[in-house]
């Protein structure tokens, strides 16, 4: 009374389903993932492109806040140029694991810091 699934069911247009399946999924991940890409923005003012690899652009902004409350003489351009110079072509996290481990490292209310996230969150609060 079973007969074989395989019998009943052709090859090619199985074939054909699952390729389609399969292509909409393509399809559909690279307009999701290529949205992303082609309209994320760097966050605005004169110094996004440094804070563009901070992510959280509203807790850096409130770190960057204590920062300034703490350091009266922080002027923004100086800094920027250091955060460049200290960058120049790596990563943020490659940078924030240097300033650690070679102790270059910032206290602001009682958070304990790198002193280039420090700069970051601080050029975040200045704009």
């Amino acid at each position: 009374m079973s007969e074989d699934w395989k019998a009943t069911v052709s090859r090619r247009p199985l074939l054909a389903a699952l390729g389609t399946i399969l292509g909409v999924g393509v399809v559909g991940g690279a307009i999701y993932e290529g949205g992303h890409a082609l309209f994320h923005r760097l966050p605005k003012g004169p110094y996004g492109h440094l804070l563009a690899e901070l992510g959280d652009m509203p807790s850096a902004t409130r770190v960057g806040r204590a920062v300034l409350a703490e350091m009266p003489d922080f002027r923004a351009t100086a800094v920027a140029g250091n955060v460049r110079r200290g960058l120049a072509g790596r990563s943020l996290p490659v940078v924030l694991t240097e300033d650690a481990v070679e102790g270059r490292i910032d206290e602001v209310q009682a958070w304990v810091l790198p002193v280039t996230l420090t700069q970051l969150c601080g050029l975040a609060a200045s704009q």
